[in-house]
């Protein structure tokens, strides 16, 4: 395996790693190999459009405009090397390039002596050193996806540039100019497909039904309020207590939000017996587009619903509640910058994108006492995680 700076990826995407669960402890650092100064598909080369452009097609072409919004190319680099340049998360700080034989990843650091851990589908396979910006993998296989992920080793005084990248990185099946170019035409094409993309946070009780608290609420002991009494992360359920959706129209990169909540039952826990509904406000739920390039969109979801029926303990009210910031491409990355949740309900979020739904996240409850009061409640913690949808 041979380390330096660069890849093709499905790519993505970044997130603020001061508070990332998977930060890595830089003291414990192995001293890696001595490495290449320079990446043959730098992520500055990408950007200043240093690399001949051997695509082959024209640029006013329907594949050469496909190409070009998609962020798609077969550029050639000083070294005399022909790879398929994925540029379309330039803007977020990391280019890739494949050919046949290598995988090659290029970012830009948060600080100049910063150090990045590489792992490959899970596993770990680099430590770089002091202000290494780029990865070199030759042990790949022709036709085969890897993912990586490129994460700062953070000092304990913590670093809030620092950004973690994750790519899903598809290699040629061969090197010749014209697999190259077909290799370009067919991912640009996959990622143009999609019209819309979906992004849904869901949360639901899984219990029929929840004792109320003995304070906090207008109705006490003797009382249950009603749950939506299912288990399973099925996002065709219509058993929830709110939902969050986030359609985004590519072509416009416009951003569609809507937002339910179901209503809340009381019941007396000894007969069954309904005595009361109401149904908690929308209004401190949102869904907002905060920014979009060629083929990328960053949405901003709120999640907050009360108990309509619950004033909450020592003035503080309970509540499902959570926010996000989530980065989508068309070319099918997702990464979760920041965001937290309370500990109850259970959660799920997923992207519906041309038919096929994807796990982004799911998390079971932790304590219904957050459904009455914040003073305790637990939180989980959204930010650095990734994929492709």
């Amino acid at each position: 395996m041979h380390l330096s700076r660069s890849a093709r990826t499905a790519a993505l995407s970044l997130a603020p790693l001061t508070l990332l669960a998977g930060g890595v402890n830089a003291a414990a650092a192995p001293q890696p190999d001595p490495r290449p100064d320079t990446a043959a598909f730098s992520l500055s080369a990408v950007s200043s459009d240093g690399l001949k452009d051997v695509t082959g097609v024209g640029e006013n072409s329907a594949q050469g405009r496909m190409l070009a919004a998609q962020g798609f190319g077969v550029m050639r680099a000083d070294s005399g090397e022909t790879a398929v340049v994925d540029r379309s998360s330039a803007r977020e700080g990391i280019v890739a390039a494949a050919g046949s034989s290598f995988v090659e990843l290029s970012w830009k650091a948060y600080a100049p002596d910063a150090r990045y851990v590489v792992t490959r589908d899970g596993k770990e396979i680099a430590r770089l050193a002091a202000g290494e910006e780029s990865f070199r993998d030759t042990d790949v296989a022709p036709g085969t996806d890897y993912h990586y992920q490129v994460a700062p080793e953070l000092p304990e005084t913590g670093a809030p540039g620092a950004r973690l990248w994750g790519m899903n990185v598809s290699v040629p099946a061969a090197g010749s100019a014209g697999a190259l170019r077909e290799h370009a035409v067919s991912l640009a094409a996959a990622a143009g497909v999609a019209k819309t993309s979906t992004l849904s946070w869901i949360a639901f009780i899984p219990q029929k039904r929840i004792d109320a608290p003995v304070a906090g609420c207008d109705y006490g002991r003797k009382f249950q309020f009603g749950g939506d009494g299912r288990s399973k992360f099925d996002w065709k359920s219509d058993k929830y207590r709110t939902a969050l959706h986030a359609t985004v129209t590519w072509k416009t990169k416009k951003v569609q939000g809507s937002k339910h909540i179901k209503p809340t039952t009381v019941y007396v826990k000894k007969t069954g017996k309904k005595v009361a509904t109401k149904t908690a406000t929308t209004k401190h739920m949102s869904v907002k587009k905060l920014g979009s390039g060629a083929n990328y969109v960053d949405i901003r979801m709120n999640l907050h619903a009360t108990n309509p029926f619950c004033k909450g303990l020592g003035g503080v009210k309970g509540a499902i509640d959570g926010a996000l910031t989530m980065n989508l491409t068309k070319s099918g990355n997702y990464t979760i910058r920041s965001g937290k949740h309370r500990l109850m309900p259970n959660h799920h979020i997923y992207i519906y994108d041309g038919g096929k739904v994807t796990n982004v996240y799911t998390r079971k409850y932790a304590d219904p006492k957050c459904l009455v009061g914040s003073i305790a409640c637990p939180q989980a913690d959204l930010t650095g995680r990734y994929g492709k949808f």
